[in-house]
Parts: C-alpha cells; sequence; structure tokens
C-alpha cells in the first residue's frame, strides 16, 4: 500500500517531486523555456527560429537547390516555399532558376541576408548567454558536450528507425 501524500510520517516526497529533478522532464522544461527566449531574439529581427536555420545554412554551406535545401532541413516543399517566400520578399535571399536544368531553382544568401544573420545571431547568442548565466564557462562546456551526444544519439535511433512513435494523450 502506498503511503498517504498527506501522510507527515512518510518519506515518501509524491510522484510530482520525484518527476519534478528528471532529466527528460528537466529537458523538456527547460527546452520549452530556452526556445521561448531564441524565438523571442530571432522575432526581434523578423525571422522564426527556422529561418534562422535557413540563411545560416546558405552561409556556411552556399548556394543550394530548392530540393537540397529541403532535404537537408528536413522540411516538406510545401513548408520550404512558406519559408522561402517571405525570406526572398525582403531581401535576403534570391531564388533563379538553375541554368543547368530549368526545373531546378537555385537560393542564394543575399548580402542583406547575411547582414539580418549576423544580427540576428548576436541577439541569440545574448539570449543564451542569459539563459546560461548561472553556469562557469566550463559548465557550459560540459553541457554543449552532453547535449551533442544527446543530439547525435537521437539521430542515430532515427537513422535505424529506433524513433518513439508517436502516442496520444488521453483527452
Amino acid at each position: 500500500m502506498l503511503p498517504s501524500p498527506t501522510d507527515p510520517t512518510s518519506n515518501d516526497r509524491g510522484v510530482l517531486h520525484e518527476r519534478a529533478a528528471s532529466e527528460g522532464l528537466l529537458l523538456a522544461l527547460l527546452g520549452q523555456h530556452a526556445m521561448r527566449r531564441l524565438r523571442a531574439a530571432h522575432a526581434a529581427h523578423n525571422l522564426s527560429p527556422r529561418q534562422f536555420h535557413l540563411l545560416g545554412l546558405l552561409r556556411d554551406r552556399g548556394a543550394m537547390t530548392q530540393r537540397e535545401l529541403g532535404a537537408v532541413m528536413g522540411v516538406d516543399p510545401s513548408i520550404l516555399v512558406t519559408l522561402l517566400n517571405p525570406l526572398e520578399a525582403s531581401g535576403y535571399l534570391s531564388r533563379e532558376r538553375d541554368l543547368a536544368d530549368r526545373r531546378r531553382h537555385v537560393i542564394t544568401l543575399t548580402p542583406a541576408g547575411e547582414r539580418q544573420l549576423a544580427s540576428a545571431a548576436l541577439a541569440q547568442r545574448e539570449a543564451e548567454d542569459k539563459l546560461l548565466a548561472g553556469l562557469t564557462d566550463g559548465q557550459r562546456d560540459q553541457l554543449r558536450d552532453v547535449l551533442l551526444i544527446l543530439r547525435d544519439q537521437l539521430a542515430v535511433d532515427q537513422q535505424a528507425g529506433c524513433a518513439p512513435s508517436a502516442t496520444r494523450e488521453p483527452a
């Protein structure tokens, strides 16, 4: 028989207390908080996190076809278009027909896009610095290392088809 949560002699601190220190739950809750801060930093520069990522890919990898960009980002073509259109309208990227294959579009980062990305990246770093202000440089390095290990393992699991299936929560 489980001790009553109202029994003052009980050593059981309760499921909620136990779960409050759960690594997975902490990671999820902190992830939500971090995403809100990063989304706000990007939004202040008229970008969504995905658009920031898209501009960063073009900056780091150079021009890509629309299909290549969608594959690298893991984004459906219809979603990619909704990301590209406002960036093109703002002058942050150009989308031109591939001279070698007129069916393809080549996406290129413009100088205005480079400036916008640099400005948003600075805002992101400032948001991260505030978020992680309670950690030493060494702790931040450790956190980054652990998060990279988790990310890499998730990628391996997904490639092996071991990703957890989506479950419906009861209403």
